[in-house]
């Protein structure tokens, strides 16, 4: 006679009085290292000259889980204004988490701390556009958690960071699976900051893919809903929308918005981006003059952060401008400069071609509005598609 099988009931659980005092202890422990360490490490970053960064990682007071955590929103303020920088600052914390003693915390603890390192560090490579090595970061990252099974939260972190690097190199579809694991984890946490930043990513993806109308459906919902630095990444988002939904009006209000709230948040790059973006908004409703100003404003800001490519762009919009405008001399001269600019910086030498192209006709009749939006398209999707041919069909 077969017995007869029962559900197996677990009774309640009753926490381990000893685990729970560790627990206390140790979450008593990094509360004062933050509270302690903050003003240590923004003060030694400060006083000690950028060449000997990395030498601080010798010093005792620094070995602690609450300097690292300065250290990672030391790198983060760093990443929008200064990425060589914020690099810098990322690739000390990760010699510092090399260093703290194993026994300084539980071994999860330790591995927490040493994989937020390497994930701050792959955060930097990814805005230095060093996609190979943010990936190898992200791995060493995942390789220090895998020991452990309570760690969803910390994994969910790596997954969004690697699906945004994803973006960058045009796999989508990979990153999309990702941002999708990631969202669902977060929500099972009830942490809505990092999920709604699962949704700016995939609102963000959609643009990359030309799903501009997916884009703005998805990340409409979310003004009103989350933090200052997700708000004005949204709105600025949508206004690079409206531009390519034919919304020029709308677009120049929401740059204007975007502008306001990067100020405020201390992000003059992001806050120079939205007038780019207006002074194509300006482009498309022929307000040229208007246009013309806010592009060359734009263009010397972005030379002058040594973001050539984006200088580059705008450049191309105040060319379309200036033909439209019948200045062709000003308009060959400029594109001239474009392409000495990009040869110095080693860009993608299909977009030199292709710009010197678009330099040598400008000046003749065949050099058009048309030809100039078709190049900078061009040069736009070899961001995804770097080995793309250039057509002057879009």
């Amino acid at each position: 006679m077969t017995e007869k099988l029962v559900p197996f009931v677990r009774g309640p659980r009753r926490p381990d009085p000893t685990r729970m005092r560790e627990f206390a202890a140790t979450a008593r422990k990094l509360l004062d290292e933050r509270e302690t360490t903050a003003e240590t490490v923004s003060a030694l970053l400060r006083e000690t000259p950028r060449s000997q960064w990395r030498e601080l990682a010798e010093r005792e007071e620094l070995r602690s889980s609450g300097a690292l955590d300065q250290l990672a929103r030391e790198a983060a303020t760093r990443m929008k204004e200064s990425p060589a920088e914020s690099l810098e600052v990322a690739q000390l914390a990760l010699d510092i988490s090399a260093r703290i003693p194993s026994d300084s915390y539980p071994p999860l603890v330790v591995a927490q701390t040493r994989a937020h390192a390497w994930k701050d560090y792959a955060r930097a490579l990814c805005c230095l556009a060093r996609y190979d090595e943010a990936f190898s970061a992200l791995d060493r990252a995942d390789r220090e958690l895998e020991p452990f099974g309570s760690v969803a939260h910390d994994q969910a972190m790596l997954l969004l960071y690697r699906a945004i690097a994803l973006q960058h190199v045009r796999r989508f579809e990979e990153a999309e699976s990702l941002l999708t694991r990631a969202a669902d984890i977060f929500r099972d946490h009830g942490d809505d900051a990092l999920h709604a930043k699962c949704v700016l990513a995939y609102g963000n993806l959609l643009v990359r893919r030309g799903n501009h109308r997916g884009a703005r459906e998805l990340l409409l919902p979310l003004l009103g809903s989350v933090d200052p630095e997700g708000e004005a990444t949204a709105i600025t988002a949508l206004a690079w929308c409206d531009i390519a939904l034919d919304n020029p009006t709308t677009a120049l209000n929401r740059f204007a918005e975007a502008k306001q709230r990067w100020t405020m948040l201390g992000r003059p790059i992001d806050a120079m981006r939205t007038q780019y973006g207006a002074g194509a908004a300006l482009l498309r409703l022929a307000r040229l003059d208007d246009a013309i100003a806010r592009l060359t404003e734009a263009r010397r800001a972005l030379l002058g952060f040594t973001l050539v490519e984006e200088a580059g762009l705008a450049g191309l919009e105040l060319i379309e401008a200036l033909l439209m405008q019948d200045r062709a001399s000003e308009a060959k001269r400029l594109a001239s400069r474009i392409v000495q600019e990009f040869v110095a910086a080693n860009l993608n030498r299909r977009a030199v071609a292709a710009l010197a192209y678009l330099n040598e006709i400008i000046g003749s009749t065949e050099a058009t509005p048309e030809i100039v939006r078709s190049v900078t398209s061009y040069v736009v999707a070899l961001r995804d598609d770097p080995t793309r041919e250039f057509s002057l069909i879009n």
